[in-house]
């Protein structure tokens, strides 16, 4: 069969990458700036004789690995004037490149809009400037107290502002802290909270910890991860007057200072910009205020966001004293309204830190952080609390007295444990005992049968205990039974779960019981529920996880399994009218005893320490993960005997206002295969007619399931430009339509099975109550040595995980 070229180029990269080991390679880092020091992200840097790049990071900062003797390479950035240079490679080396301005271009646009507004003068002035004061100071040390509050109601008029009668301390959800904050001219960050008062639901507020984000106009971007998974362009930012039009809306005077307003207007309403109002000081050309909003664009959860700024002078220093940040959120028939203010006082510049002072904890909460009593938050609050925020606390206080005696407990118990109708047809019936801390759940009716179960109908019933202690500690159960009516066979199996130590978030794990083993669990949706991927089985398994180090995480179990074919049970006829030749598979009834060890490594891996668990904020780094499953004869009756390694790198990275790149590149190889059942192999899965499964771990095209016992070579990768394209497209830019690609390598050199596959899309993000969730179509095309060229069209549906920041594939 004829190869085609993406074929051909596809596997000429994968080839490179494997052999890399045979010649001499050595790292070129340093960081792309402009002249005036200015940090440059998202920098493109391309290899011309090895068909490579790379891009900055974040912090400007580049990484590549050259080939030993001449490279030439070429640096570009939007705006800036592309720069070409040679450099001979003899050992690891540092090189800082600068690259300056396209003034051409800039003062094109400048003068174009000089003649009719001041306004574009003055902008470009803080821009030429705004390096002297992101460098103002080497690293400040201030105290900072924040308050947050937010209402929420079905009424469609909520007011923040306003008490109403009848309000109850079940819809108000408060943060108080008093925290010490330390932060250097880099973005190195860390805090200490010493008070804090929390108050109902803290996940929907913001800035309950400076990890959350802080909106820094002197850069060029910012992301927020809890609003929007865009990088949001600042009105002073280099290219700022290609995303910008200006408006001078007034000149005046306070004391001997010349201040301009100026109107900030979007160009793109397709973009992740702001809207607004913002102060200049003439002369020193520095910001006084800020009153801004964040487009639809930069927005996922919120329908608003507004932020208010005010900077104050400190020694000659400008620095941020007040800031407000307000939003609205509907969520079906609730509408939040929510406003966080934040005061920094109390500035000291410049001190001699230790070494190691900014590491990967960057927020610690004290002990007696939460032990403050009302006098103490009298005494430290900027400003006395409105009435209806001190009606929250006073109600609080009161419920607080209640909430520990016995009668109480009990009575909301009796209400919430209530038996209805609809608990049992639908919901499940749960029952709490607030005294204990202790919570069951019991299942709802439908969750009573299961008609299309092996061997057909079958009743089962499952029930659920889950508890917290004091210091966080959690213990969860989850017994289930069932009954098949066909064959008369009773399974069931037990759950438990303890974690017991959540600062490093150590959890053992326990399960045993009877019941039906998968034998491809990743099988695709059109076979997964045949009777050839299913046998009987009878296990016990224990595991245990922990986090060694920081970042360093390790799972070890055990896992002992008996197993059974199907061919003696009993099967209706409606599965053979669901799918042709549906047989069950056959094989010789074994036993195997299976020890499992995981490493997972996350460098430089950030988190804030509360006093009675670990909250991780992520990395910049990827994930190293490596995992070896080794069966043996543990046990007299043990018949199963291999072992199987594994391997790889995953990120989910950031690339400026470009989007948001993933991938995922792994190895894998059994070591021993002397022993094998169906259920041990390796599988690569098949895929899904017309649906887009999760790109991360599978192949779209591949026409049929197949499994493989040699070294397996895959790479994945998707990235989503959340809109940095159709933002730029008329009428396309107002749908909040968003565009991705993505591909895929499969390589396996026991069969010299070769396949490549690219794909390229729109997605839109819908809004269902309180759910988000994203729907996509996409265009996939496909090569492989084994059938040639394919391609078609496939279609996803997601959700979003608003605790983590992530969708689910």
């Amino acid at each position: 069969m004829r190869a085609h070229l993406p074929t051909i180029l596809a596997f000429f990269l994968l080839f490179f990458v494997l052999k890399t080991s045979a010649q001499n390679y050595y790292t070129l880092r340093g960081y792309v700036t402009g002249v005036k020091q200015e940090l440059l992200p998202s920098s493109s840097i391309r290899v011309f004789n090895a068909g490579t790049g790379t891009n900055t990071n974040n912090e400007g900062k580049y990484q590549l690995r050259l080939i030993e003797g001449l490279n030439r390479l070429t640096v570009t950035h939007l705006g800036y004037k592309s720069q070409t240079f040679e450099i001979v490679m003899e050992a690891d080396t540092t090189k800082n490149i600068l690259l300056e301005l396209d003034q051409k271009q800039l003062d094109e646009v400048v003068i174009k809009n000089k003649r009719r507004d001041y306004s574009y003068e003055v902008i470009k002035k803080v821009i030429e400037n705004k390096s002297k004061w992101l460098n103002q100071y080497q690293n400040y040390r201030s105290e900072v107290y924040i308050k947050s509050i937010e209402n929420f109601q079905s009424s469609k008029t909520l007011k923040l502002d306003s008490a109403k009668k009848g309000d109850t301390l079940a819809n108000v959800n408060l943060f108080e802290c008093q925290l010490t904050r330390h932060e250097t001219n880099d973005g190195k960050q860390k805090e200490e909270k010493t008070a804090v008062k929390k108050i109902g639901y803290q996940r929907k507020l913001f800035y309950t910890s400076i990890s959350d984000g802080e909106f820094n106009l002197y850069k060029n971007h910012i992301r927020i991860a809890k609003l929007g998974e865009n990088e949001i362009t600042s009105p002073f930012s280099d290219l700022a007057f290609f995303s910008y039009k200006f408006e001078l809306i007034k000149t005046f005077y306070e004391g001997n200072q010349k201040i301009y307003q100026i109107k900030v207007i979007p160009r793109d309403a397709g973009n992740a910009l702001y809207s607004g109002e913002i102060e200049i000081i003439d002369e020193i050309w520095v910001m006084r205020k800020a009153d801004l909003s964040l487009s639809k664009r930069a927005l996922l959860i919120h329908d608003s966001f507004d932020i208010h700024l005010n900077y104050t002078p400190v020694q000659e220093k400008y620095m941020l004293s007040e800031a407000t940040y307000s939003w609205k959120v509907k969520e079906g028939s609730k509408r939040y309204v929510g406003k966080t203010e934040v005061s920094q006082s109390k500035f000291v510049f410049d001190e001699v830190l230790p070494k190691r002072f900014f590491g990967d904890m960057i927020g610690l909460t004290t002990q007696t952080a939460f032990e403050k009593d009302s006098a103490f938050w009298a005494s430290i609050r900027p400003k006395p609390l409105k009435v209806e925020e001190q009606a929250v606390i006073n109600r609080k206080r009161k419920l607080d007295e209640l909430q520990n005696s016995k009668v109480y407990l009990d009575s909301l118990d009796r209400i919430s444990n209530r038996i209805t109708f609809q608990k049992i047809i639908w919901s499940g019936v749960t029952n709490t005992n607030r005294e204990k801390k202790i919570s069951w759940f019991f299942g709802s009716l439908p969750n009573l049968i299961t008609p299309f179960g092996p061997g057909g109908f079958r009743y089962r019933y499952g029930l659920t205990m889950f508890k917290r202690f004091e210091n966080r500690k959690s213990i969860y159960i989850a017994p289930n039974i069932n009954y098949g009516i066909l064959n008369k066979d009773l399974k069931g199996n037990f759950f438990g779960n303890f974690l017991y130590d959540p600062i490093k978030q150590s959890r053992v794990t326990v399960q045993f019981g009877s019941g039906f083993g998968l034998i491809n669990v990743f099988s695709t949706l059109a076979d997964i529920a045949r009777r050839d991927n299913f046998y009987q089985n009878k296990f016990v398994g224990i595991s245990h996880r922990t986090e060694l180090i920081n970042g360093l995480y390790t799972n070890v179990g055990f896992y002992k399994e008996k197993r059974e074919d199907l061919s003696s049970f009993k099967f209706e006829k409606r599965g053979d009218e669901l799918f042709k030749n549906n047989k069950p598979i056959i094989f010789s009834d074994g036993n195997i005893s299976k020890v499992s060890i995981g490493l997972e490594y996350i460098h430089r891996q950030q988190y804030l320490q509360e006093p009675r668990e670990k909250i991780v904020l992520g990395s910049d780094f990827p994930t190293i993960y490596a995992n070896l499953d080794v069966a043996g004869k543990l046990f007299a009756n043990d018949n199963v005997k291999y072992r199987f390694l594994s391997g790889g790198l995953r990120q989910v990275r950031n690339i400026g206002v470009f989007g948001t790149l993933e991938y995922n590149l792994s190895a894998s190889r059994f070591l021993d295969t002397t022993r094998m059942q169906p259920m041990d192999y390796k599988y690569i899965r098949g895929g899904d007619t017309r649906i887009f499964s999760p790109a991360m771990y599978t192949f779209q095209l591949i026409p049929k399931t197949f499994r493989v016992n040699s070294w397996i070579y895959e790479l994945h990768s998707v990235h989503q430009f959340n809109g940095y394209l159709t933002s730029k497209i008329p009428l396309l830019n107002r749908t909040n339509i968003k565009e991705m690609i993505g591909g895929g390598l499969l390589y396996i050199p026991q069969t010299k099975y070769q396949y490549a596959e690219i794909y390229g899309g729109l997605n839109k993000i819908l809004k269902i109550g309180r759910e988000r969730f994203r729907l996509g179509a996409y265009y996939v095309a496909a090569q492989s040595n084994q059938f040639g060229f394919r391609s078609g069209f496939k279609f996803s549906i997601e959700g979003y995980n608003p605790n983590k920041n992530t969708w689910s594939f």
